[in-house]
């Protein structure tokens, strides 16, 4: 695989953004959001999308310069409208408010509406973690999931995470959408011309289906679980978008597929501080005694490890910035070569 240094990525990020218009301040905290979630080892959700997301913004359906507001707001909640800003900016800044309240509060919840998709949920759970409190965040998206008994797509993935400090600088934290699987790997199931179990899609008349060529026109996700990942969707749907004002349902457009139309997404953030509640030593001795429990118990036949969740990730994030650089995918390969012949920034893209 090639590979990018990461100083260098940063730069490039920056520079292309700044270009079409997003200040500083916003083009790091977009930066940011997108490289920590490639050194995460995400790479469906990092930097490859930093070129759709300024092709939106030339396009309309984003504002480069806009600024996200809070609108209304209590001790311990607040509800801010995007104003069509990136959504990692949206994110991002709604994720300090709920932390700052928290500290005030012990708990806190902000919402936000007239966003965007906003990358990766991890990285704003991480945020009150890495400051010592627990961060949960979520977001709704287009529908691509037919729920139990439906034929149709009709509610989004809706990622959800949490992540709580464990007091040596990492987390426990999980990121998860969902859907059965990711609609990539149908993707990729249809460019290797692969048959797909049939727990990922159903066909258009709600009934499983193995044909990954039906997607996305004449086929929808299976929600994660059954009746149990179309339940969390739903509680995400109410605090992210109900709650908010946001776009439900069928009035989210496709961030992607529909780049001169306004997302109108919603975001749900929720910080806890436990310093008030236990006291963060105690807190982290618990945490420490969970882990230890769950990572030593007896392992499967041919199991070497058992790993908390999110520990695979840290691991990933630890080598990438001890080298310094990523490898990075054919598909990011393609996205940052043509968005540097877009923008005239320049990347280093090596073997």
């Amino acid at each position: 695989m090639k590979k990018v240094r990461l100083d260098e990525l940063k730069a490039f990020s920056v520079k292309a953004l700044v270009k079409v218009g997003v200040s500083e301040e916003n083009a790091e905290i977009i930066a940011d959001v997108l490289m920590t979630t490639d050194t995460f080892g995400v790479l469906t959700h990092g930097t490859k999308n930093l070129g759709q997301y300024i092709d939106k913004m030339k396009a309309g359906g984003l504002d480069a310069e806009a600024e996200p507001s809070i609108v209304r707001e209590g001790p311990a909640w607040a509800i801010i409208n995007g104003n069509k800003a990136a959504g990692m900016v949206s994110g991002y800044k709604a994720m300090k408010t709920a932390i700052a309240k928290a500290k005030n509060c012990g708990i806190a919840y902000v919402g936000v509406k007239n966003s965007c998709h906003f990358g990766a949920a991890g990285f704003y759970a991480n945020l009150a973690a890495k400051e010592g409190l627990i961060g949960i965040s979520m977001s709704n998206a287009d529908p691509v999931i037919a729920v139990p008994g439906g034929s149709k797509k009709a509610i989004g993935t809706n990622p959800f995470s949490f992540a709580a400090p464990t007091g040596d600088g990492k987390s426990v934290f999980l990121d998860i959408a969902l859907s059965n699987v990711a609609a990539l790997k149908v993707i990729m199931a249809q460019e290797k011309n692969e048959e797909i179990p049939d727990t990922w899609l159903v066909d258009e008349e709600g009934v499983p289906t193995k044909d990954a060529f039906k997607f996305p026109k004449n086929a929808s996700l299976q929600p994660m679980g059954a009746h149990k990942g179309y339940g969390l969707a739903v509680l995400v749907e109410i605090l992210a978008s109900v709650i908010t004002g946001a776009g439900m349902l069928s009035e989210i457009a496709s961030w992607n597929l529909d780049l001169a139309s306004t997302n109108n997404a919603g975001h749900a953030f929720i910080a806890v501080d436990v310093a008030q509640m236990l006291g963060t030593d105690e807190f982290n001795a618990r945490m420490k005694q969970i882990s230890d429990e769950l990572r030593n118990g007896p392992k499967a036949k041919g199991a070497t490890r058992i790993f908390m969740p999110g520990e695979m990730e840290w691991e990933k994030r630890e080598k990438a910035l001890a080298s310094g650089e990523i490898e990075i995918t054919d598909a990011m390969v393609v996205s940052l070569t043509k968005l540097s012949s877009d923008t005239g920034a320049e990347i280093n893209i090596y073997e």
